[in-house]
């Protein structure tokens, strides 16, 4: 993609990054998902400030955008605006904690392995997907650009940003993109036996796109002293968002409450 390129792309609103200011000295770090966005927390964030924490959203590249960005963007791109972030919060505030959504999981925990982080909380990470394709990407990204997904399998929404979004990202399969995120989703994997942070993992039953024994498998590659797994029963992938997203945030702020300030 051209510089002038790059100029015309426009942000969604509703996905730009947020920062919320508390007088406490404690940072929380939030990674979005895969085609994902800062919305995605639009429910923990406030809860989470409310509770007394400074609480830093970035947008990763190439997101909250258009599909033709979306597509120009790679692994590392994502790694390094997630470990820039946690540079930035880590210098700032006294204590760091670290919530990873989806492959926001992935992301928060090659953070981990690499960066002093002093809590970590992977929600629905995705070590593994439910798609039986998505092992065959490093393959399938040489003949396949994308796949049309059912009508009933996109999301409809009234909010316009929220319509670009679907439109943008969730109406296909970028198969390109993917396999980016199967490239996040092996260096994570490495990294998980170096995370030594308190963690703490939430699985749903219900999770149609990661499934439970992917997080059970990564679980136990932690190498932390103090970790714990909650498994919710009837949210679904956005756990973060979602019909326990009360009980969610809870658990996530009463963490960081005892890893944190405890």
């Amino acid at each position: 993609m051209s510089i002038s390129e790059i100029y015309d792309v426009k942000v969604v609103p509703l996905a730009l990054p947020i920062s919320l200011r508390s007088n406490s000295d404690f940072g929380i770090l939030l990674i979005h998902g895969f085609t994902g966005s800062p919305h995605d927390y639009h429910f923990l964030a406030p809860r989470l400030h409310r509770a007394g924490y400074n609480v830093e959203i970035p947008r990763l590249p190439g997101h909250g955008t258009t599909s033709k960005d979306f597509l120009k963007t790679r692994a590392e791109d994502w790694i390094r605006r997630a470990l820039d972030t946690a540079l930035d919060t880590r210098s700032v505030w006294k204590k760091m904690g670290i919530v990873g959504f989806s492959m926001g999981g992935l992301l928060a925990t090659i953070v981990a392995s690499a960066v002093g982080v002093d809590s970590l909380v992977l929600a629905a990470p995705a070590f593994g997907v439910t798609n039986h394709w998505f092992n065959l990407v490093p393959l399938l990204r040489f003949f396949v650009h994308h796949v049309e997904r059912k009508p009933e399998d996109i999301p409809q929404f009234d909010d316009p940003d929220l319509q670009t979004l679907s439109r943008e990202y969730w109406s296909k399969h970028w198969i390109p993109a993917i396999y980016q995120l199967w490239r996040v989703r092996r260096m994570a994997w490495k990294s998980l036996e170096k995370v030594r942070t308190p963690t703490l993992v939430i699985a749903s039953k219900k999770d149609r796109t990661v499934p439970l024994e992917s997080v059970a498998k990564a679980y136990g590659r932690i190498n932390s002293a103090e970790k714990r797994v909650v498994v919710l029963e009837e949210s679904g992938h956005v756990v973060v968002d979602d019909v326990e997203r009360e009980r969610v945030a809870d658990l996530i702020a009463d963490w960081f409450q005892e890893t944190l300030r405890g």
